[in-house]
């Protein structure tokens, strides 16, 4: 790979420019809003918000999430999002604001998806141009647009890390190597725990179709070297990931069955927001997942392939050949693994694999398709670089970089306005921590997710709350929600007695016109002591005995 001095620092300023430009309005809007018009955007805002927390007041009880009081670990109830956590500390600690600490993650997460795609393609091809392709391609995808609300999903820069790691470690097998691969499999993992199973099947996948390449596969220490990356990488995650088997061994994972309802079919590889692509969605139906990797990918790919596996190629092409073959390969079985459990692959991984078993969407493997898209449109780009004049290969980049950057825009961000703080959860702030119980308590199928409503906002005190919103809802939890939802009748009490429960907060706004009965039901309990009353919510104390 030729080096200019310049080239990383404009390859960082090209990144941080183009996140600006594709995630517009984030930066305008950094702290005053966000995907909150969702549950699963909420829960992301929060636990980004926890973890960074977490890290800068006790970061041995970071799994001890203030949700599902008094369950413990609960944080390890879904994604733990340790990463994010962690990239959102330095502005956490300067504003503690968890808008502007979410949506810092997610401009890192494009930021961070561009430069080091561009830095494997850059080493893959050697060229410039390639690189930038494949960055735009897949720094800015169709995909990590559609997972705004899903923080984790967006540390896409894992996967190509650890391909970068791999691609290091086949080329020149030494035990350095081996562990900066495990260290990249582990970042990978921790950012995102699929990404992390997807970087593992990936760099194992590569270290077995380049060590059969050669005199690879005679060597012991190459593959000794690369079972010691795999150890590493083990031995980073098992202490972040233990709680996770320990839900799992509590009953918790994920059925074939629930898998088939998370698969894809051919419509979502032509599924995209794009504003180039957006046509296309009328004539869709419907998709489960968004994964067209735009027009261009796949044209430059076609032309990589081509150009490498046709006779009259050279010398250079015939030595990528094993590249551009694995990523080939990469392709075509992620495509398969996408498709379900009825087409074998994710079965067979579902029934082999420890820990797969806790994840439900095989639609996420479309991710690797994007990428390895992206790579090959790499290659493509760089050959038609070295077969044409020089004097126009200044065209071809504004032809190609263009194309890629039109192809990657999908138009302002839906953000939303980022609620008010109300003068319940300030006066909350300031109270000794203990049990808090929001109502109503969301108890239907379709009303759930309004927990993280409470969730959002606890950030503001971090009182531990009694609600809570997961993927993983324990037992006692699952039997209070029916009993709280009847608040406040007597069983609703025994629940509250139970958790030890100090405060309560009611939301007038959201009971509506039941709002009033409540009001006069709880008006001459003697249990409760009002501390403070808005238009919208109330907060009490509970009383351990008479006023």
């Amino acid at each position: 790979m030729p080096h200019r001095p310049r080239e990383l620092p404009a390859a960082a300023i090209a990144a941080v420019l183009a996140t600006i430009i594709f995630t517009w309005p984030i930066a305008v809007r950094f702290g005053s809003a966000g995907r909150v018009d969702s549950g699963d955007g909420r829960y992301s805002i929060w636990n980004v918000a926890w973890v960074a927390h977490a890290l800068t007041t006790d970061p041995s009880r970071v799994y001890d999430a203030n949700i599902f009081h008094p369950a413990t670990g609960a944080l390890a109830f879904s994604e733990a999002n340790l990463f994010a956590g962690a990239l959102a500390v330095p502005v956490w600690t300067l504003t503690s604001n968890p808008h502007a600490a979410s949506n810092w993650t997610i401009l890192c997460s494009f930021g961070l998806a561009f430069v080091v795609t561009y830095g494997l393609v850059r080493r893959l091809t050697g060229s410039a141009l390639g690189a930038t392709v494949a960055a735009l391609a897949f720094g800015f995808s169709a995909y990590a647009y559609s997972h705004l609300a899903h923080v984790q999903l967006l540390m896409t820069f894992g996967l190509t890390l650890s391909l970068l790691a791999m691609h290091a470690f086949v080329e020149r097998p030494t035990a350095g190597r081996a562990g900066a691969l495990g260290g990249a499999m582990a970042l990978t993992g921790l950012a995102c725990g699929y990404y992390g199973v997807f970087a593992g099947l990936m760099a194992g996948f590569g270290v077995l179709w380049f060590g059969f390449d050669g005199r690879r596969a005679r060597a012991a220490r190459y593959w000794w070297l690369a079972l010691g990356g795999a150890a590493v990488a083990a031995v980073i995650v098992a202490p972040f990931f233990a709680p996770y088997a320990t839900i799992q061994g509590e009953g918790f994972e994920r059925s074939l069955d629930e898998a088939r309802l998370f698969s894809v079919g051919w419509r979502s590889y032509f599924a995209s927001a794009q504003l180039l692509n957006r046509w296309m969605l009328p004539l869709l139906g419907q998709w489960r997942e968004v994964l067209f990797p735009g027009f261009l990918p796949p044209l430059l790919a076609g032309a990589a392939a081509w150009l490498t596996f046709r006779r009259a190629a050279g010398p250079d092409l015939r030595a990528a050949r094993p590249i551009v073959g694995f990523y080939l390969a990469l392709a075509a079985l992620a495509v398969w693994a996408s498709l379900g459990p009825d087409a074998g692959l994710y079965r067979l991984l579902h029934e082999t694999l420890p820990l797969f078993s806790l994840l439900r969407a095989p639609a996420r493997f479309g991710v690797l398709v994007t990428l390895a898209l992206a790579v090959l449109s790499g290659f493509g780009a760089a050959a038609l670089e070295h077969r044409i004049r020089a004097d126009r290969r200044r065209l071809l980049w504004i032809g190609l970089v263009g194309w890629s950057i039109v192809g990657s825009t999908v138009g302002p961000l839906p953000l939303v306005d980022a609620p008010p703080v109300n003068p319940v959860y300030t006066r909350l702030a300031g109270l000794p921590r203990a049990p808090l119980i929001e109502f109503p308590y969301f108890s239907a199928r379709a009303e759930v997710h309004r927990h993280t409503e409470y969730m959002l906002m606890s950030t503001y005190h971090w009182q531990p709350l009694v609600n809570g919103y997961s993927d993983h809802t324990p037992r006692a939890a699952r039997e209070a929600t029916p009993k709280l939802a009847t608040f406040p009748a007597p069983e609703a009490w025994q629940v509250i007695r139970g958790v030890r429960a100090r405060y309560v907060v009611l939301h007038w706004h959201i009971y509506g016109d039941a709002g009033p009965a409540i009001r006069t039901a709880i008006a001459n309990d003697r249990r409760l002591l009002l501390m403070i009353e808005t238009p919208q919510m109330s907060l009490y104390q509970v009383l351990a005995g008479p006023r």
